[in-house]
């Protein structure tokens, strides 16, 4: 089974007149270039147990920022997970890579410090959904749940929506017959937001796909 939670990216770059709408007349330009704001996060469970998950490395270029007053002396950014904010020296390296691990739309600040005191931050939009691999074996009723609500600091917005595609496999056997399968999509109310059926032949397989908007915390 797998579960796709979607947030509702481009290359290119931020600078002082796309992304803050307030006015700032200090000494700092600050631009930052970036490949991308936007990735999946992948994660899996094989009955019961955890797998590995792979986060969304994303990189901000601070190289072409600059102080009227100074040089740059410091560069950082907030991720906006909870995390600590990550400083940087731009004379050593002007790239701040930094990995989420959560889903969720998060605000990130880019910051640039010159070396008299000045600052100077401007705020983006990360976007990062998290699609799972779901496995369970030799089983005759499988269950599982997920925290839809997002890890930014906000928990806000949830997720756009949530797709979700389930086989399940009558394994093959000499004396084997039929088997009915059942699927049912509950919210954190225990209230059923969807369901589906059908009747699986000897060694055969049957896959639902549904994908809901229909999304509550929890």
């Amino acid at each position: 089974m797998t579960f796709t939670l979607l947030c509702a990216s481009l290359a290119g770059c931020f600078g002082d007149d796309e992304v803050d709408s307030g006015e700032y007349d200090g000494p700092i330009d600050l631009i930052v270039y970036y490949d991308t704001t936007a990735g999946i996060i992948e994660t899996s469970e094989n009955n019961g147990q955890t797998g590995p998950t792979t986060g969304v490395e994303l990189s901000f270029d601070f190289a072409d920022t600059t102080s009227d007053d100074g040089s740059i002396a410091k560069i950082m950014i907030d991720p906006d997970d909870g995390s600590d904010p990550v400083e940087g020296d731009p004379a050593d390296n002007a790239v701040i890579s930094y990995t989420w691990m959560t889903h969720g739309v998060f605000t990130v600040t880019l910051t640039a410090e010159d070396d008299e005191g000045n600052s100077h931050s401007m705020m983006v939009k990360v976007k990062i959904d998290m699609h799972i691999v779901w496995t369970d074996t030799n089983t005759a009723s499988a269950s599982m749940q997920f925290d839809a609500t997002p890890d930014c600091e906000d928990g806000d917005p949830l997720p756009d929506r949530i797709t979700i595609s389930s086989t399940v496999e009558n394994p093959g056997q000499i004396f084997g017959g039929n088997s009915d399968v059942a699927w049912s999509l509950n919210n954190p109310n225990e209230e059923e937001i969807a369901s589906g059926s059908g009747t699986l032949g000897n060694g055969a397989s049957e896959t639902w796909d549904y994908t809901t908007r229909d999304i509550v915390e929890g």
